[in-house]
């Protein structure tokens, strides 16, 4: 299993392009999937192309949820990529999307299901954002390693995720825990309680970006010391 970060304000230096936004590009055994789109079509493709990756080898196309720095570059990245390639949303964002985007290939997932093999959807989980529901999917890879999650913006909370798919798999150890966890305006007080939360899961590592916050991300990095994985931008998380 490979994970890249094509898509990502959260940046070192690198060759890629830095935008609000998140992206990531994951190879599970025959399967190429795209994560969510980030929120700037030129953006994702010139980064794509900085890889040397072929938008025709993705196929699949994950949308964690209806806001525009995870579904913002699809458009850009349909002209390119393969006929009606799947895209999987969460059931209650589907006509939304669906009203912008009306030839593309879209699937309603409410229930988590296994969408190739070994990589999985939460199915949709509830959260909110502005005081509004909004409800989002997480991916979830089966690899020899544990459990890979990877998350757009945890809307519903990061803890909240983790539980969900623990209880889809109560007898699989949770390798990896990565992307926005939505922590940015968050108080020291919750993000220790969540960080705790994780550790009792046992999430062996942990990879906050995006939509984290500096705080929260310099939390986790104390907690997790050695397992804390950088997926900046351009950076990769790799399981031979």
């Amino acid at each position: 299993m490979l994970l890249c970060i094509i898509f990502n304000n959260v940046y070192e230096s690198s060759e890629l392009t830095p935008s609000f936004g998140f992206g990531a590009w994951i190879v599970a055994d025959s399967t190429t999937i795209l994560f969510d789109t980030g929120g700037d079509g030129k953006i994702l493709m010139d980064n794509i192309h900085a890889l040397g990756l072929d938008p025709k080898e993705v196929d699949i196309v994950v949308i964690s949820h209806n806001h525009w720095d995870h579904i913002g570059g699809l458009n850009k990245f349909l002209e390119a990529a393969k006929k009606d390639v799947k895209i999987y949303v969460p059931a209650k964002a589907f006509k939304d999307i669906q009203k912008e985007y009306p030839t593309a290939n879209l699937v309603a997932v409410k229930d988590s299901i296994e969408i190739a093999d070994g990589v999985w959807s939460s199915g949709e989980i509830k959260g909110t954002y502005n005081l509004l529901p909004i409800y989002e999917h997480a991916l979830v890879l089966d690899t020899k390693e544990g459990l890979v999650i990877v998350t757009g913006c945890s809307h519903p909370g990061i803890d909240k995720i983790v539980k969900e798919v623990h209880k889809m798999f109560p007898d699989k150890p949770i390798c990896l825990a990565a992307g926005g966890f939505h922590l940015g305006s968050a108080f020291k007080y919750k993000i220790n309680k969540i960080a705790d939360s994780l550790q009792k899961l046992e999430v062996n590592y942990i990879a906050p970006s995006h939509c984290t916050g500096k705080l929260a991300t310099k939390i986790f990095c104390e907690k997790w010391k050695d397992k804390f994985v950088d997926l900046s931008l351009g950076r990769k998380f790799e399981i031979k």
